[in-house]
């Protein structure tokens, strides 16, 4: 319990909500979550972890300037952190990663991998990987539609072979790799 206050020297923001609870350390200990634990939360507000962790047990209270800097880092609502309404919670769900179609983006890789090889431009693999997933990302957001993600496979191919030639025919321009 938070100490330091006596009967005689009453704090003005003693209230309902006011007060250190189990409740308030759990939902603390979410938003220390988000930011990064004890050391992102540190790091963000430029305070010693050890003190984060007095907030957190409620031997001492934060400052209304910290608690508010680690809620909004942590895309929580501060009248969730302090009084645990449900109602007030807005906490956004954390994103969750696109789905991939791992058959999709392997024939788009494959097909740029081989297009590279065919037209004997060397390009290391991890440039090979951004490209066939900047391409992927083109295809998925153009449609839906299976049949046209097959066809747009070979349209991106004939694009990139015609900036390849584009470039290898213009020397000196710095596009050999396109």
């Amino acid at each position: 319990m938070i100490t330091g206050k006596t009967d005689e020297d009453p704090d003005p923001a003693d209230g309902p909500g006011a007060q250190w609870t189990p409740a308030w350390r759990d939902r603390f200990k979410l938003v220390l979550k988000r930011v990064g634990g004890l050391k992102g939360a540190s790091a963000l507000i430029d305070t010693k972890a050890e003190q984060i962790a007095k907030w957190r047990d409620g031997r001492t209270r934060p400052p209304f300037f910290a608690l508010l800097t680690l809620v909004s880092a942590a895309k929580l609502n501060l009248n969730w952190l302090a009084n645990g309404d449900p109602l007030d919670e807005r906490v956004p769900a954390a994103p969750s990663p696109p789905d991939i179609d791992d058959e999709l983006f392997g024939r788009v890789f494959d097909a740029v991998q081989r297009l590279y090889k065919d037209e004997r431009v060397a390009m290391p693999p991890i440039d090979l990987g951004r490209l066939a997933a900047r391409k992927y990302g083109e295809i998925i957001a153009a449609t839906d539609d299976p049949a046209e993600r097959g066809a747009m496979i070979k349209l991106i191919v004939a694009q990139l072979r015609a900036e390849i030639r584009s470039a290898q025919a213009a020397p000196g321009t710095g596009k050999a790799s396109a």
